[in-house]
């Protein structure tokens, strides 16, 4: 795999605001329900922890712990001033992500000869997919390498005379990964950064950065879910490419809610109820189970229908699931998913990928699910 095609589809140029590299880079990720941030520093080609820290927007927002709120321009400063000096974080330089909900992300085919301008083709085609005008978002795209097909295809395609995407999918064409922003999100999260006193310059899509925290050397398709506060991001990963991503209304805010009424409970008393028992098996805790299982249910299922249909489109099939987000913290949330799912599903562990302290190893893998995008982000950073 062309390690340069990789490093472009795993951050996107056009938002890429990069200048000068520091001895530490810090990630933040401006999220529904809370603010994170990591703090990363290299060593020998090595990253290293320095921090990490949270904040529940609820208090700066009027609301709940553990509510997904809309957090004005002021309070998300200052949020973001108080988690930075909580922290210890003394990194000026940050990676800032961008929330899929306001992104587009999607691979399309472009019947394209040698012939024709492929920018020009590409920036003609986006504007069918793309649904606001062109001039209100930073668009970028990358031509998917032909080495996704696997060896089997590759094969028959070249006894066949066919090049592997020929074969394999049946047409002509060229593969095209396409990612546009809001240019008023990018410009929003620059005005907070900046109120915090840091300096964002590089800014990338969630999904992105996901990835790029909890995978390795995966060759074989991979489904990533993160299961946040307000929604729930799906994404297919093949050849450590992220091919397609979509976002459920739906995420683990919902269970507290249904948990509140189903029980005539307060949101916060069903908040710390969700983090202390989960979706718990044991009889005293029937009640909560019934209300929590449907909800789990519907993300699973869909998670189901995703697989099938991949594997439908591409003959390609996926290898395991990943979880990530808050709401993969929940208990019992593996288990259950194992069993809807039916294939091996396993909790994300990032911080994994960066050296610390060998005592905070069992915070860190329990925590690491939540943290998964914005370690991505400093990981970027440095490079």
């Amino acid at each position: 795999m062309d390690m340069e095609v990789l490093k472009r589809i795993f951050s996107p140029g056009k938002f890429d605001f990069f200048k000068k590299k520091d001895e530490s880079f810090l990630g933040i990720d401006i999220g529904s329900s809370s603010v994170k941030i990591v703090q990363l520093k290299k060593k020998n080609e090595q990253a290293i922890l320095e921090t990490y820290g949270e904040l529940s927007v609820g208090p700066y927002a009027g609301v709940e712990t553990g509510q997904a709120s809309h957090i004005v321009e002021d309070k998300a400063i200052e949020m973001l001033k108080d988690l930075t000096k909580e922290a210890g974080a003394k990194a000026q330089k940050a990676a800032v992500a961008v929330p899929l909900r306001s992104s587009f992300v999607t691979v399309i085919r472009l019947p394209v000869s040698p012939e024709r301008n492929l920018d020009e083709a590409i920036n003609f085609e986006a504007r069918r997919y793309i649904p606001v005008p062109m001039s209100e978002v930073v668009f970028d795209w990358w031509v998917l390498p032909k080495e996704f097909e696997d060896e089997e295809a590759q094969t028959f395609a070249k006894e066949e005379g066919k090049s592997p995407v020929e074969q394999k999918i049946g047409q002509p064409g060229t593969e095209v990964l396409i990612t546009a922003v809001h240019k008023d999100i990018i410009e929003k999260h620059k005005k907070v950064v900046a109120g915090a006193g840091l300096e964002a310059v590089l800014f990338e899509i969630e999904i992105f950065s996901g990835v790029r925290s909890v995978l390795g050397s995966e060759i074989a398709p991979v489904l990533v879910i993160d299961l946040g506060a307000s929604t729930t991001k799906m994404t297919v990963v093949d050849h450590g490419i992220a091919r397609f991503a979509y976002s459920l209304d739906r995420g683990s805010q919902d269970i507290t809610i249904a948990l509140a009424h189903s029980l005539n409970i307060s949101f916060s008393r069903a908040e710390e109820m969700k983090r202390e028992i989960g979706f718990s098996s044991r009889p005293e805790y029937k009640e909560a189970a019934a209300v929590i299982e449907p909800l789990l249910d519907l993300i699973f299922m869909e998670a189901r229908r995703t697989i099938a249909d991949y594997r439908r489109r591409r003959n390609r099939v996926i290898d395991h699931v990943i979880l990530t987000g808050g709401g993969a913290l929940l208990n019992g949330v593996v288990d259950f998913a194992v069993n809807k799912i039916g294939i091996e599903t396993v909790l994300a562990d990032p911080f994994s990928k960066v050296e610390h302290p060998s005592f905070l190893r069992p915070v860190l893998k329990e925590a690491g699910p939540s943290f998964s995008n914005v370690l991505g982000l400093a990981l970027r950073g440095l490079k």
